[in-house]
């Protein structure tokens, strides 16, 4: 009952995760993102586990979709559980189980993921695919760089929710930007429950984006 994407910016390190929901406080069930390792989601009928059994495979060096593949042998539930990870380096790969609700699916990009369950259908992807466009010009030396790559991301949830997004409305979303550190700049936001919670979002990213450039001026 949810759309996420998964992101990475190669020549900076920065790795991001944000999802939108018609449910209470998706950024406290679905994301994840690991300084290094990579950016997960668990989804669908949610399985909070997942996230960190995930990042943790990827961390002990199995790459996506062998951790991926094993989701079968921790859950029972495989079957209603959509999961996505998206290492630091290397390829993507992603779970949409066939019991979940549709229109749900994924799609794995060279450098990102979107998927989502109870969709209006595919073109919530293909829109969300599209508005991933402006990461390719970011620039990954502003002091602000993690902000406006979460900025991005948050765009990329709105062109979903233009195209129909979730069925049934909207409720929370979250932006999470890891850089390659945990020394770099983070953004960890969230809109629990709001009449426009992307909308809202997108203000967070913005007092988020003047207080990095703020740390790096007090310097």
């Amino acid at each position: 009952m949810t759309f996420t994407v998964l992101a990475r910016h190669p020549q900076s390190g920065l790795l991001g995760a944000a999802t939108a929901s018609r449910s209470l406080a998706v950024g406290n069930a679905v994301p994840a993102v690991r300084a290094g390792v990579g950016a997960v989601a668990s989804q669908a009928w949610t399985n909070r586990a997942l996230r960190g059994l995930l990042l943790d495979a990827t961390d002990a060096g199995a790459d996506a979709q062998t951790a991926i593949d094993r989701i079968a042998d921790w859950d029972s539930g495989a079957p209603l559980r959509q999961a996505l990870l998206l290492p630091a380096r290397g390829a993507g790969a992603a779970h949409t189980g066939t019991e979940t609700t549709p229109w749900t699916g994924h799609l794995v990009l060279e450098d990102a993921i979107v998927a989502g369950n109870l969709l209006a259908g595919p073109g919530v992807l293909e829109a969300m695919r599209d508005a991933l466009a402006p990461l390719s010009t970011l620039d990954a030396h502003a002091p602000d760089a993690a902000a406006r790559f979460a900025g991005v991301l948050v765009g990329v949830l709105a062109a979903g929710e233009v195209a129909g997004g979730d069925v049934r409305g909207r409720q929370s979303a979250a932006v999470l930007v890891a850089g390659a550190t945990e020394a770099d700049g983070t953004v960890d936001l969230r809109v629990d429950d709001h009449a426009d919670p992307l909308d809202d979002l997108a203000r967070l990213v913005d007092l988020r984006a003047a207080d990095l450039r703020g740390s790096v001026t007090a310097r």
